[in-house]
């Protein structure tokens, strides 16, 4: 009766055990031990062994209770990491050296000028899921769509900031995957070969949908797109001030070519609405690092006739290791593009010549010169488009 009373109770302990935390549950299968050695219902031996199980059980639940923790922490990170892994933060900065030589000074927007310039980018992009990606970017600004260039002077006053990109891509599944609609504040969702219409700055705001197709080798690129310019107040939309965009562009290996619409409605200015054409191409010479491009482009709502409604551009960039370099001859013609949105050094309504040289120092560090010959294209030509400009930059990217 003895042995059987002896097992029933170190059965309910262990059973309490069981059902008890961890550490409450150690002392109180302790406490009934000593009791029934006390009692005499075990002998000293007994609990010597008894309380050496319930020490070893104790030691053995905290290293599974360590491990547990461990592998919660783990998972925690590795959650965090895989969060990390979808979001990416790069940026650039630039320091240049610009020289502005103009014939006709006494012009006021087109004086002379020796200035040092910076520019500062920051983004963060993300891949939020499958179908969506998000992007923001803030940027040294003066208030210009056209120039994200802030002038060395004012006694040392902070540089202002201001967003630069703040978009939405989603690429919904019912569309395929290879379509992209676009939200907010963007790159520029058509494809260029340079910045006759577009300066390199500009990212237009409004909403696009890009897609890419594989056909028989080529890829077609279709896109279109609704952007604001000025809100008109409190009618429709398409009242405001708005560009609207549509392009088709083909890749075949190394060449691509293209077409492209850009219509700008409702501006207060004076030609209230503009219809821009473009045609490009660019392909890469076999057996050179040699890339040559052109393009063409019509107004057909120009206030003048002739080659004042038109702009063209040829060119060449190579690449040769760590050096490149490039050459581009356009000639703007004066109602040919929209001088708000073209490429702010070179001059409006004029025609020259752009020369590019650049060498990459180390890794993500470069110097590189800029220069630029133009003169006026206008009929009564009084020089004041007449302009060198010479750039010489630093830039680090991170």
């Amino acid at each position: 009766m003895k042995i059987k009373s002896t097992s029933l109770l170190i059965a309910g302990a262990l059973f309490g055990a069981a059902v008890m935390p961890a550490q409450a549950s150690n002392e109180a299968m302790m406490d009934l031990l000593k009791v029934l050695r006390d009692r005499g219902t075990i002998t000293a031996q007994d609990y010597d062994l008894l309380a050496n199980a319930a020490k070893a059980d104790k030691e053995a639940g905290e290293a599974v209770a360590m491990k547990v923790d461990k592998v919660e922490k783990k998972s925690s990170s590795l959650q965090s990491l895989e969060w990390a892994e979808r979001v990416k933060l790069s940026g650039d900065v630039r320091f240049r050296h610009e020289v502005i030589n103009n014939s006709d000074s006494d012009v006021a927007d087109n004086e002379s000028a020796n200035r040092l310039r910076i520019r500062a980018r920051v983004g963060a992009y993300a891949q939020i899921n499958d179908t969506t990606k998000a992007g923001i970017r803030l940027v040294s600004t003066t208030g210009d769509a056209t120039s994200t260039n802030a002038t060395l002077d004012d006694n040392f006053e902070s540089k202002t900031v201001g967003w630069d990109l703040a978009y939405i891509d989603w690429a919904p599944t019912a569309l395929g995957g290879d379509t992209n609609l676009i939200f907010g504040k963007m790159k520029k969702p058509w494809v260029a070969v340079n910045d006759v219409i577009w300066d390199g700055d500009t990212n237009p705001e409004g909403f696009a949908v890009v897609s890419k197709h594989n056909v028989g080798g080529v890829t077609l690129i279709p896109s279109a797109g609704y952007y604001v310019l000025d809100d008109n107040g409190n009618n429709s939309f398409t009242e405001d001030s708005h560009v609207g965009h549509a392009q088709i562009a083909a890749e075949i290996g190394d060449t691509l070519v293209g077409v492209s619409y850009y219509g700008f409605e409702n501006m207060n200015a004076v030609s209230a609405e503009e219809r821009m054409f473009e045609v490009f191409g660019q392909t890469a010479i076999p057996g050179t690092p040699v890339t040559a491009y052109a393009s063409y482009v019509t107004n057909s709502n120009a206030d003048a006739a002739g080659d004042d409604d038109n702009a063209w551009a040829v060119g060449a960039e190579a690449k040769l290791g760590a050096f490149k370099a490039g050459y581009e001859y356009r000639d703007l013609g004066v109602n040919a593009i929209n001088p708000n949105f073209g490429n702010s050094d070179f001059v409006s309504d004029s025609k020259g010549h752009i020369l590019k040289a650049g060498y990459t120092i180390d890794k993500n560090l470069s110097f590189g010169g800029t220069y630029f010959i133009t003169e006026d294209n206008r009929d009564n030509n009084n020089g004041s488009r007449d302009r060198d400009r010479i750039q010489v930059d630093m830039k680090v990217k991170f």
